[in-house]
């Protein structure tokens, strides 16, 4: 009998810490769904960079670009609009792994095609280094002659 109640504290404890991280995780995509803009690409380093970010085009055509995230599906788009680049709409699936540290965690982001499917199955971690009503700034590090740079990618949230 001691046995039982043993395993079915166990359990308890169990779907209370994991209802926790799942109400995080609902948190936050909530505070993410919804359009949002790029207003900088920053670096954490000294000196001139030039980065390709999700090996799509250069940092400087992310600038201004639109995004908007669907929390129940975990889909979404950005859209390039800079005359000098690439232009046009990429789609990806967006995902918030599971951790208790949700608002400083991390972002997994993979392109798709049209149809949400990834031809490549190429994906990105994201490290989300704020993320308020109104602002978001993720980070990716890289290496650049064998020292580290963050490239910060500073989002503004638009009114829906």
């Amino acid at each position: 009998m001691k046995k039982y109640i043993l395993l079915s504290v166990i359990a308890a404890l169990l779907l209370v810490g994991c209802g926790g991280t799942q109400n995080a995780i609902k948190q936050t995509e909530r505070i993410v769904r919804g359009n949002w803009v790029i207003d900088s690409v920053t670096y954490s380093g000294n000196g001139q960079f030039e980065s390709t970010l999700l090996q799509d085009v250069s940092a400087q055509c992310f600038e201004g670009s639109q995004w908007y995230f669907v929390a129940n599906n975990n889909r979404g788009s950005y859209k390039i609009e800079s005359p000098e680049c690439n232009t046009g709409t990429r789609n990806f699936i967006w995902v918030i792994p599971g951790s208790e540290d949700i608002i400083e965690g991390d972002l997994l982001l993979k392109p798709t095609g049209d149809n949400y499917k990834s031809e490549t199955d190429a994906g990105f971690r994201l490290n989300v280094n704020n993320l308020t009503e109104t602002s978001m700034t993720w980070s990716q590090s890289v290496l650049v002659n064998g020292k580290t740079v963050k490239v910060n990618m500073n989002f503004r949230k638009l009114a829906d």
